[in-house]
């Protein structure tokens, strides 16, 4: 009966830390467009992450999907509010970088990541977006998934990871 009570305060507890996902796609709005050029500037959010998480990203996705990926650079200079966890880049800012590489899709993202005492955890927000209409065509928001991690850095690749994952499956 210990036991029992034990295992039953400790998933209670573990919930306690989880983190919600968010996910909405459009299908019927992707199923509309003959994508053959994606645009992925790099993503944004701490510095620390932001280069690796892109290669990765990528790297996930051309194994994933039939189309061709253009990896663009920093759609802006990083201010303070940025490195603190501030928003995306305007979508019109990007969008326009899109049209100039003749893509259809635009994929946007940022990574962000928590560390308070042994609590740590990464993030991964990722929009898909028509490139023509302006219309968010997926959003996702990811956390790690994993229950215990080794480092930040792990934790914000796991969940970039997850969201490239979430993206394929979207295009399909």
């Amino acid at each position: 009966m210990r036991r029992i009570l034990f295992c039953i305060a400790l998933i209670v507890f573990l919930t306690g830390f989880a983190n919600p996902s968010v996910t909405r796609v459009n299908k019927e709005a992707i199923d509309r467009i003959a994508i053959t050029k994606i645009f992925v500037p790099r993503f944004e959010g701490n510095p620390d992450f932001v280069e690796v998480s892109t290669d990765l990203f990528i790297a996930e996705l051309e194994t994933r999907i039939q189309a061709t990926i253009v990896q663009g650079s920093a759609l802006r200079i990083e201010s303070t509010d940025i490195i603190a966890g501030g928003n995306l880049a305007p979508t019109e800012l990007a969008i326009q970088k899109a049209k100039e590489a003749n893509a259809e899709v635009l994929i946007m993202g940022k990574v962000t990541s928590h560390h308070t005492g042994a609590m740590l955890n990464g993030f991964s927000t990722v929009r898909v977006i028509d490139v023509a209409t302006g219309a968010i065509l997926a959003s996702f928001h990811r956390p790690s998934g994993k229950l215990i991690g080794s480092s930040e850095h792990a934790a914000v690749l796991a969940a970039v990871s997850r969201t490239a994952k979430d993206v394929a499956k979207a295009l399909e």
